[in-house]
């Protein structure tokens, strides 16, 4: 296929927001495509080089893109930027460039190359050989790399080309509906798509779902299974907010085991290699070297997928410490030093696969009986603490002692047969019951940055106001929640500032808003949120249609920052639309 091809599929994608709409466009450009390129064009329709657990991303600095395209087009970095500042875009802000610059202006090269037009794995290509570039003088070959790539394309490629390279693709097409639209190209209908999200959530390898469709077709695919080092799509839990709501939802009996406050890991190991994958998924391997040291030290067998928590731990003291002693470990500079700073503990609470087989399907009591064959305990690696509660006050017993051990409540965990581990799902199969859930003064909730709006006073030249959303996991786009602006330090603003100017775009159409705001942002960022309750909202689209009435949202009153960046959760992966109503109708009652 031709990146042209796939550049005008783009822009259709653009010019609307109407899923529907969206994967029929996008189905009919794919479904010419081969085998070889499908998994590429896959990766790049996300905005991706390789899947998350990779680690290879292309994201070049803004700065050498914009060199790169005044290199292309002989206009100064300052003409370029004045553009960009008053598109806000910097693809289109090269779309224009190259539309309205003669080809005379452009890098010189042959007839042939002028010519050519370059295809997918082409583009491809280019890109992975810039992504991998480093050492000294790589910045200068990464621009001219790009620069050289740029004179040769139209002004539609270099839109795409320019924004993938900045990690700023904005199409608005998300995981769920590219599966939807693989599924409608390659079997002509959309039913399909469940059997290629199961593969999917057993390999989180998009790449692998898309080719292997192409090539071996659906059979093939409905018998994809579980593979070491190929992380598993986490399984998430809904919330309940009292033990006797707990013990009903599993039917007067519940496994517990304490909600830890520390990292979610999935270990893989097979021999002596040991890689850790953060929920998101991403490879934390070389930031927890003394993890990889205690798993080698405790495993029973050359072979499993197993799950715990990573938490901070004085040993001294026998004492969980808070999250933000741990968030210290996730760093790539300095490491042995944090190892000695912040020595850590891993509690596990699940196996995934072992003895050659996915376990993902068996019963919670067999997937929990199988880590003591997988795995012995020492100090450094422990079982998670856990029981099984019939009655309101061995919940609440269960409960206090987590608390009293440094923990932020308990999970509830299904015991009855078919109690399966519901890869990539938020499903009733676990439940939370955490602190922040008795008082309804005191809920917590992850959501994503939106937008912002500018400072006033001590807080001018940053932004003062967040507008936060939640994803609804039905229509795959964001919806607004609330506004906050308190709960933030000096410190705090000033990150945000920083992490945040990169991700400035045009309101994205995959945020749902009737809200104003002055900035608006890819949404990346996922933060804790607590408020005083939740009320029906006119101005708020977050569980717009399950309320009743057309405009009815709702709203997080007198929302605060409590000071914790979620960094192991995508923003998919944030409080959900569908569970913030649960919540609301718990309140209610």
């Amino acid at each position: 296929m031709k990146f042209k091809d796939l550049s005008q599929c783009y822009f259709k994608l653009e010019k609307t927001q109407k899923k529907l709409e969206m994967v029929d466009i996008l189905a009919d450009t794919i479904q010419g495509a081969d085998s070889k390129e499908i998994g590429k064009i896959a990766l790049l329709t996300l905005g991706k080089l390789y899947p998350d657990f990779i680690g290879i991303e292309l994201m070049l600095a803004e700065r050498m893109a914009i060199k790169s395209l005044a290199i292309a087009t002989g206009k100064s970095d300052k003409s370029v930027q004045a553009l960009l500042d008053e598109s806000g875009d910097l693809g289109k802000t090269a779309h224009k460039l190259l539309e309205n610059k003669p080809q005379s202006t452009l890098l010189a090269f042959t007839k042939q190359e002028e010519q050519q037009e370059l295809s997918v794995l082409d583009i491809w290509e280019i890109f992975d050989s810039i992504a991998k570039m480093s050492g000294e003088g790589s910045s200068d070959r990464k621009i001219r790399t790009l620069s050289g790539l740029i004179s040769k394309v139209s002004p539609l490629e270099a839109r795409y080309i320019i924004r993938m390279v900045c990690g700023q693709l904005r199409l608005g097409v998300a995981t769920q509906l590219l599966l939807e639209a693989l599924s409608l190209a390659k079997t002509g209908t959309r039913e399909n798509k469940g059997v290629l999200e199961r593969a999917y959530n057993r390999t989180s390898d998009i790449e692998f779902v898309a080719s292997t469709l192409f090539a071996e077709g659906l059979e093939k695919i409905s018998k994809v299974e579980v593979k070491i080092f190929n992380p598993i799509r986490v399984m998430l839990a809904q919330r309940v907010s009292s033990s006797e709501e707990l013990l009903e939802r599993f039917g007067g009996k519940v496994a517990l085991e304490y909600k830890y406050d520390g990292l979610r890991v999935q270990i893989h190991k097979k021999g002596t290699t040991v890689k850790l994958f953060s929920r998101k998924p991403e490879d934390i391997t070389n930031q927890f070297p003394d993890v990889i040291e205690f798993i080698n030290n405790a495993a029973k067998e050359d072979e499993f997928i197993i799950e715990g928590e990573i938490v901070a731990y004085d040993l001294q003291k026998d004492k969980i410490l808070p999250f933000q002693q741990v968030s210290q470990r996730k760093r790539k500079h300095d490491i042995d030093k944090k190892i000695s700073e912040v020595p850590v503990r891993v509690y596990l609470f699940d196996s995934l696969y072992a003895f050659g087989k996915s376990e993902i399907e068996s019963d919670y009591f067999d997937r929990r009986q199988l880590l003591e064959k997988l795995v012995e305990t020492n100090n450094n690696i422990q079982y998670s603490h856990q029981t099984v509660a019939e009655n309101a006050d061995d919940i609440e017993n269960f409960f206090q002692q987590a608390l009293e051990n440094g923990c932020e409540g308990v999970m509830g965990k299904d015991i009855s047969k078919g109690s399966s581990y519901q890869a990539g799902a938020r499903g009733w199969n676990w439940v939370k019951y955490k602190a922040d859930y008795v008082d309804k003064l005191s809920d917590s909730f992850d959501l994503v940055i939106l937008g912002a709006d500018y400072g006033k006073g001590k807080r001018a030249g940053l932004y003062g106001t967040f507008l936060m959303g939640s994803f609804d996991m039905i229509d795959a786009v964001y919806k607004t929640f609330t506004k906050v602006a308190t709960g933030f330090s000096d410190k705090n603003l000033q990150y945000f500032y920083d992490v945040l100017k990169k991700l400035e775009r045009a309101k994205p159409k995959e945020i749902l808003s009737d809200t104003e705001c002055q900035i608006w942002f890819e949404p990346s960022i996922v933060i804790e949120v607590t408020g005083a309750e939740i009320t029906v909202s006119q101005i708020h689209t977050c569980a717009r249609g399950l309320l009743g009435g057309k405009t009815d949202g709702l709203a997080l009153r007198f929302p605060r920052f409590t000071g914790r960046i979620v960094e192991d959760k995508a923003p998919e992966d944030s409080t959900s639309n569908q569970e913030i109503h649960t919540i609301y109708l718990n309140q209610i009652r």
